[in-house]
């Protein structure tokens, strides 16, 4: 026999023992008689009674909360059951949309919304296919209805604001997004770069500046080296929106932020330089444009001196800045080439000539250099050499090694390919022979940037 089994013996025994010592000690007083409701009873039969009472009291909870849990076992497990088939139809119907087909997604989350009409993952699934269908409108009631009875998920506002940007309702796409990001701003990393886009797609450039600003702020080590450059550019843009309304001196304030943060920012540079000149301080535009090309030596910028100085009927100015600057500056080859363009465009050849033929020892690829060289051998009739300039020209250009075009993407081989090696496409590879590519009109001429009607 185990231990326990004794122990328990020994103490009903124990109990036994008790009991009736108690009985025998109060037998007279157990034996008297109480009046209960005008009945007379022994006070030892109301203590049973008492006692049995109890115990099928207790015996009447015990089993009705043995049937409770029974019930809600069965309940949970018919639940558990029904999320388990629910589930399943998701991931079909998530299939079915990997597949393109909407319209058989479509009916299974409509069935299991019959079901279950609050089932949000099913609900947003729907919304996605009613954007993708274009049946944005529904869509948008769709996310309003989820977003207001389930303000707490964040994704229905998210696919809200895309239903109304579907449905071409940027103002109040643009208000869910703000509303997004304010609740939370330091963790609305995408509805801030929703907002964003949104403001750059309509050319809203102040606000996405400020869009900008906020995610500088709150983001700065989440964002790509592209996003963090954007931060000029929108600035960049907000001073042309300025110039756009003859504000130039508000362009030029915001063109000098630009070009101090970013120094090789270079549209910043040229539009800063024009801004002054449209305020009639020349000699400050012309010193922005050469600071531009000691910084960066893009050559744009002697090209807008070449343009600037021509279109004002002033050629002898501009020869002599850029003989100065051709002389001077450590991005000498680049200014050589673009003094010798200037002198050829004002027909003083054989200077022109000299030059070009002093850079091409140190220039790798440049299709025009030759270009003008043989048009000036052609000029002075020295047609050899005119023809040794044009081959180095077609060698520069590739043309004569590049003899096939894919129809799809453009991308040029030498040999012919079944299948494009850039796009995948199949029989579009096409022989180089068309007649009409041949531009009509003169390699250039004497235009000029729109922004010296200004002047």
């Amino acid at each position: 026999m185990r231990l326990v089994n004794v122990f328990f013996f020994v103490l009903l025994a124990f109990v036994l023992f008790v009991l009736g010592n108690v009985y025998l000690a109060n037998h007279e007083l157990l034996v008297r008689e109480v009046v209960i409701f005008r009945e007379s009873i022994k006070l030892q039969s109301l203590i049973l009674l008492a006692f049995l009472l109890g115990f099928l009291l207790n015996i009447l909870y015990t089993g009705i909360m043995e049937v409770v849990r029974l019930v809600k076992g069965l309940n949970a497990s018919a639940d558990t059951r029904l999320v388990k088939r629910i589930s399943e139809r998701l991931q079909e119907a998530r299939d079915l949309m990997a597949h393109g087909l909407s319209r058989e997604a479509r009916g299974i989350l409509e069935a299991v919304l019959d079901q279950r009409k609050q089932h949000v993952p099913a609900r947003l699934l729907l919304g996605e296919i009613l954007l993708k269908t274009g049946e944005a409108e529904q869509a948008v009631k769709l996310f309003e209805t989820l977003s207001l009875d389930e303000p707490e998920i964040v994704e229905a506002r998210y696919q809200l604001a895309e239903a109304l940007v579907a449905v071409r309702n940027r103002e109040a796409a643009v208000g869910v997004l703000k509303k997004v990001a304010s609740d939370d701003p330091k963790k609305a990393l995408r509805a801030w770069r929703r907002l964003r886009a949104l403001h750059m797609d309509a050319q809203a450039w102040d606000e996405a500046l400020e869009v900008q600003k906020k995610l500088q702020a709150y983001f700065a080590a989440d964002l790509t080296q592209g996003e963090r450059a954007q931060g000029a550019a929108l600035a960049y843009q907000v001073g042309m929106a300025k110039v756009e309304a003859d504000q130039f001196k508000e362009a030029a304030l915001v063109f000098q932020q630009v070009v101090k943060d970013e120094p090789e920012f270079v549209p910043a540079y040229l539009s800063l330089g024009r801004c002054m000149i449209l305020q009639d301080q020349e000699a400050q535009g012309l010193e922005i444009w050469l600071e531009g090309f000691r910084k960066t030596g893009e050559g744009t910028f002697l090209q807008e001196i070449e343009d600037y100085f021509i279109q004002l009927g002033r050629p002898e100015d501009g020869l002599a800045l850029m003989r100065k600057v051709a002389a001077t500056s450590k991005h000498a080859t680049t200014a050589k080439f673009f003094l010798g363009k200037m002198l050829y465009r004002l027909e003083i050849l054989d200077e022109a000539l000299d030059l070009f033929q002093e850079v091409r020892s140190q220039v790798v690829y440049s299709p025009i250099l030759f270009f003008f060289m043989a048009k000036i051998h052609s000029r002075r009739g020295r047609l050899d050499a005119a023809l040794n300039e044009y081959r180095q020209l077609l060698r520069n250009l590739g043309v004569l090694k590049l003899r096939f075009e894919c129809a799809v993407c453009g991308h040029k081989t030498q040999d012919y390919a079944d299948r494009c090696d850039n796009c995948g496409s199949w029989n579009s590879s096409h022989f180089l022979f068309k007649e009409s590519d041949l531009p009509e009109g003169p390699v250039r001429g004497g235009e000029t940037g729109s922004w010296m009607a200004m002047l």
